[in-house]
């Protein structure tokens, strides 16, 4: 019994962290941040390319499984050290919303079924870069030479995002967007503290948030 105890006490003292699955870096630096904006008492949060999240293309149930299980054993061996308290598993949908409904269910559904804890997904539709006119002020404050982002409504509706917003902020006087810049973005973002002043409305950040905010619940 001492022992035990002693096992339970150890356990509790472990530090907190969240774990970011996806196939981009710099996705998986901007989630960190917008996760900060949203959960000021967030822990802290690592990167992990692999395994890939592939349940939007891999039709099959077993592959999905799979899947899933391997992101259990990189979570399993995270919590040697730490007290996982989230697990993200980012995909962009490469569709308009609202495709990210689907996609964001399925992911979550398969990894809580093989045991992933905390487990919640990030599916931006149609990429990521659509989450980026809803804060013009960080967009302009990453390079103050691009145009001025001032489209409203749902952005979700974009088709080919990423390149959409290249033409939108290309200038003469600028270099042209580049995926690198989505982490000084999000950045901006926490900094300014204007993560719920958004512009327009983009339906996939709202899930997005609404997961987070899943989170936040005390670890029993």
């Amino acid at each position: 019994m001492k022992k035990q105890a002693q096992a339970l006490q150890h356990k509790k003292k472990l530090p907190p962290l969240g774990l970011i699955f996806g196939e981009d870096e710099n996705d998986a630096e901007a989630l960190k941040n917008l996760v900060s904006a949203l959960w000021p008492e967030a822990p802290r949060f690592e990167y992990r390319r692999k395994p890939l999240i592939l349940m939007r293309d891999q039709k099959e149930a077993e592959d999905r499984k799979k899947n899933a299980l391997a992101v259990l054993a990189v979570v399993k061996a995270g919590s040697v050290k730490n007290e996982i308290r989230a697990v993200i598993a980012h995909a962009d949908c490469d569709a308009l919303e609202p495709a990210h409904v689907d996609l964001s269910k399925k992911i979550k559904a398969e990894l809580t079924a093989q045991g992933v804890p905390s487990a919640i997904a990030a599916t931006p539709a149609w990429e990521m870069e659509a989450w980026w006119y809803l804060w013009p002020e960080a967009v302009r404050r990453t390079n103050s030479n691009w145009r001025a982002l001032t489209r409203k409504g749902n952005h979700g509706y974009i088709e080919n995002v990423k390149e959409q917003l290249k033409r939108d902020l290309r200038s003469k006087t600028a270099r042209d967007y580049e995926e690198s810049d989505a982490r000084k973005i999000s950045l901006n973002v926490k900094e300014l503290g204007i993560i719920n002043a958004r512009q327009g409305s983009s339906s996939s950040f709202e899930l997005f948030a609404a997961n987070v905010a899943e989170l936040q619940a005390p670890a029993p």
